[in-house]
């Protein structure tokens, strides 16, 4: 599911959708939604439940506060609201800068207790890179796995990729050796992100970021 400004919109930097067409390319059946409101992520919420898939993908700006769609934005509690009980059992993954924050898993969470785990950028990201680093990401998953996404392989794939990429990830999980506590790791926290300022300028027409 993807929803950004029209500006994005405008100059087709829409990493959602080219995630799309890569997963197509690499032989995955994935299903792409385009949404601009709040209500329009409702009736989603619901699809995306009867579809039986078990990933969710979401690709928006967002904050340590909240989510921004299109035409407007939500807070980190609504937005939990919206999906309770549709990710139990289920594993989401956040494209947007700042998501990956405890505030934000433990509202998810919260209303979907059965959920498998929250993965998202904790800092700014840039287009250029969620577009590199998703791809990689679900390649790496599906090529050791194509049934499901084991705990361990999922922190080594992260643990690569956030050094290479230069994007540090939060991944939020329930831990059953403390009681079901949501628990959570960091990966790529040691990065230089200045790193990245550099590689950005040398490029023409990159947008800032997706924030």
């Amino acid at each position: 599911m993807e929803s950004l400004s029209v500006d994005d919109e405008s100059n087709q930097r829409m990493d959602g959708k080219v995630l799309y067409e890569v997963l197509r390319l690499q032989g995955k059946n994935p299903i792409y939604y385009y949404f601009r409101t709040q209500v329009e992520l409702i009736k989603f919420a619901d699809v995306f439940r009867a579809s039986g898939y078990r990933y969710l993908h979401l690709s928006c700006h967002g904050d340590e506060q909240v989510l921004q769609f299109t035409f407007g934005q939500t807070t980190y509690a609504d937005f939990a609201s919206i999906f309770e009980k549709k990710l139990n059992n289920r594993r989401l993954f956040i494209s947007g800068c700042s998501l990956g924050n405890e505030v934000f898993a433990q509202a998810v969470f919260e209303k979907s207790g059965g959920m498998y785990s929250v993965t998202a950028p904790t800092k700014k990201v840039f287009f250029s890179q969620t577009t590199s680093f998703w791809p990689a990401f679900y390649y790496m998953m599906h090529g050791w796995d194509t049934e499901a996404m084991k705990r361990a392989r999922l922190w080594h794939v992260l643990e690569r990729l956030t050094e290479i990429f230069e994007m540090p990830m939060a991944h939020y999980f329930k831990n059953t050796g403390k009681k079901s506590a949501i628990d959570y790791r960091l990966f790529g926290q040691t990065t230089v992100i200045d790193a990245l300022v550099p590689a950005k300028n040398a490029i023409p027409d990159v947008p800032d970021a997706v924030a």
